[in-house]
């Protein structure tokens, strides 16, 4: 049996092939999500490149929530039903999941490699088989995970990126930055929220989340440095909550372009300064692992593991 995989984000999806378990890594396609009028036209321009192909059944991973086997996107103007994808492919099984749900499934096939320890324990540890994926890119969302009685994962499907901005970390920000109109958790934890962040420091100067990130490790701009020092210090006092809401013992991973971006930008004591702090209802975050999710096909892999367990 032969499944269609993929991972539909903001800007771009990855397209897969897995058989008996196995991502065929040769099959992997990225497409650019504004060159395509909706995501069908992406399954087709794939299909055309797999004609030997008979595809037996489809799992899609979605950058927004999914109700009753349809989606629509957070950041994207796509609608995607799992019985349009069945009539495309011709498939009898099509399930839609949330883009975090399927980097949960993935968390215990991932290879060493694609795993980037940030900070914590270096040994892995089981503790309560809780764990949280943490996304940022062009938007914001967590998927809490929880090991069945036999450690298999249960993944929930969650949008916390349209809360309301935790108070701890709206008063620490306008205390450095004034008041600000940052609202929910995505208005700041994004590739938007860091660009706007920059246009509050700068007195409006625009630079991309990319380029400000570029910038500051090249050196050229002292706002630039300062704005990922401020993002990681106020996504530390962030993960302080994320804690206590999920208490993911068995580790904390951070995925997406702008976790990249940040972690790899030498700023991290920024971000274990704050995520350290003394006061806290928890008195030993120092005991909670946190890692960065790096295999850019982690959400492929995650779906392929899910297409296992509904064999």
């Amino acid at each position: 049996m032969i499944t269609l995989v993929a991972d539909v984000g903001g800007t771009q999806s990855r397209l897969g092939l897995v058989q008996n378990g196995i991502l065929n890594e040769a099959s992997i396609r990225h497409f650019l999500n504004d060159k395509f009028n909706s995501f069908y036209e992406v399954i087709a321009e794939y299909l055309h490149t797999q004609k030997a192909i008979k595809i037996s059944s489809c799992v899609i991973a979605i950058a927004g929530p999914i109700v009753e086997g349809k989606a629509s996107f957070t950041n994207l103007d796509w609608k995607i039903s799992d019985i349009d994808i069945e009539k495309l492919t011709y498939c009898d099984n099509v399930v839609l999941i949330n883009d975090l749900t399927s980097l949960g499934y993935s968390l215990k096939k991932l290879p060493s490699a694609g795993i980037q320890h940030i900070i914590g324990p270096e040994t892995f540890n089981r503790k309560n088989g809780q764990y949280l994926v943490v996304g940022l890119g062009t938007g914001f969302n967590v998927c809490p995970v929880v090991e069945d009685i036999n450690e298999k994962p249960v993944c929930l499907q969650v949008e916390l990126g349209h809360i309301s901005l935790p108070s701890s970390v709206k008063e620490a920000l306008n205390k450095r930055i004034g008041a600000s109109s940052f609202i929910t958790v995505e208005d700041l934890f994004s590739g938007k929220g860091l660009s706007d962040l920059y246009k509050v420091i700068t007195s409006g100067k625009i630079k991309s989340g990319e380029v400000i990130s570029k910038a500051h490790l090249d050196k050229t701009d002292h706002e630039a440095t300062y704005t990922l020092e401020l993002f990681s210090e106020m996504l530390g006092l962030m993960t302080r909550e994320l804690i206590v809401q999920y208490l993911p013992f068995g580790g904390i991973y951070f995925a997406g372009s702008v976790s990249r971006a940040v972690f790899n930008a030498k700023v991290t004591s920024k971000f274990e300064k704050a995520f350290k702090e003394d006061s806290h209802y928890l008195k030993d975050l120092e005991k909670f692992q946190i890692n960065l999710i790096t295999d850019d096909a982690a959400g492929l892999l995650g779906c392929g593991v899910l297409s296992e367990a509904r064999v």
